[in-house]
């Protein structure tokens, strides 16, 4: 019987948060197709930003944005796919991949020379340099046992990949646009050089919806280069606790990269109809919209005060070496 209630409890409490994400992305959709210059995304990150601010989410509508989050945007990610070709997804890989490779081995690397001249922690410096370079939240995430990290450390690294997440939204599609990028260009540079899934995805479907679907799929690759960087941390770590590293594998796979490879696959073979596509599609970008407002909701912009000058510095310069070295590689190898 207790167990029963707790588990009400459970989705009542998952409900309530995202009840609120719906309506939040469905007025961040209306308000976007009023003012298109914004957009729906930006939108959602800006009143997610203000009721996060003006209004404490409380406990019971954090298990909700977590599951938006965490669960939903894989979701969308696997819908995507159903509109993809396989071979299109093949092409940006190679495209990409030098550009993605370039820019995970220099903003570690010169992210952690940087912050050792700062004198910062090596632990919080490598979380910091491989949050930015291959997917954010999730990276510290999954490097966090190998590092034995603390838990202020884990937070601080974690609160500076969202600020610079953050401001990606309102640099990049301006930049883009500044430096007449077209979709193909863009969506390399945001699914490179912007830290989270979600935000890289939502970053290409600022700019366009092609450069959506590019960021999406560089994005994913990218993701996939944090198991070498698991393994060989562990390696240059010493670290002996083998619990911590098969779980930190464990966690670095995105296993539903297979499932948006299949769906891939199957629209490559002809399974889906047009209109299939295009419902999966806007329904993906829906997804994402909630994602973006989920995320504005949990942003503390009190707790940036608290980082202090040291890791701020460190995940800008981490955010602006990545985000240069992929803009470049781009422009030479284009």
């Amino acid at each position: 019987m207790f167990i029963h209630q707790d588990l009400n409890t459970k989705w009542m409490n998952r409900a309530r948060g995202i009840i609120l994400v719906v309506v939040i992305a469905i007025t961040a959709h209306y308000l976007g197709n009023i003012f298109s210059l914004i957009g729906s995304i930006l939108f959602a990150i800006i009143l997610g930003l203000i009721l996060g601010s003006i209004w404490d989410v409380r406990t019971i509508y954090q298990s909700g944005l977590n599951f938006v989050v965490a669960k939903l945007l894989k979701l969308a990610v696997v819908l995507l796919g159903v509109s993809l070709n396989l071979n299109a997804i093949v092409e940006i890989g190679r495209q990409s991949l030098i550009v993605v490779i370039t820019s995970v081995v220099l903003g570690i690397a010169l992210t952690y020379w940087f912050g050792k001249l700062l004198k910062l922690d090596h632990t919080l410096v490598l979380m910091i340099g491989i949050g930015t370079s291959i997917c954010g939240t999730t990276a510290i995430t999954c490097v966090k046992g190998i590092l034995e990290a603390k838990e202020d450390e884990t937070a601080y690294a974690i609160s500076t990949i969202v600020f610079f997440n953050l401001i990606a939204f309102f640099v990049y599609p301006f930049v883009g646009q500044l430096l007449n990028f077209n979709a193909i260009d863009f969506g390399i540079w945001s699914g490179t050089a912007v830290h989270d899934t979600s935000s890289a995805v939502a970053v290409g479907f600022a700019y366009s919806g092609e450069a959506g679907d590019v960021a999406t799929t560089v994005k994913l690759a990218r993701t996939l280069f944090l198991l070498p960087v698991v393994l060989i941390l562990s390696i240059l770590m010493g670290n002996q606790k083998k619990g911590n590293v098969k779980s930190s594998l464990k966690n670095a796979f995105p296993w539903f990269i297979l499932w948006f490879i299949f769906m891939s696959i199957l629209n490559s073979l002809g399974f889906f109809s047009e209109r299939l596509q295009v419902f999966s599609n806007d329904f993906a970008k829906f997804i994402i919209v909630m994602v973006m407002a989920a995320v504005g909701l949990q942003v503390n912009l009190k707790g940036f005060v608290k980082l202090g000058y040291k890791p701020f510095l460190t995940g800008l310069f981490a955010s602006v070496v990545v985000s240069i070295v992929s803009l470049i590689m781009i422009r030479f190898l284009s």
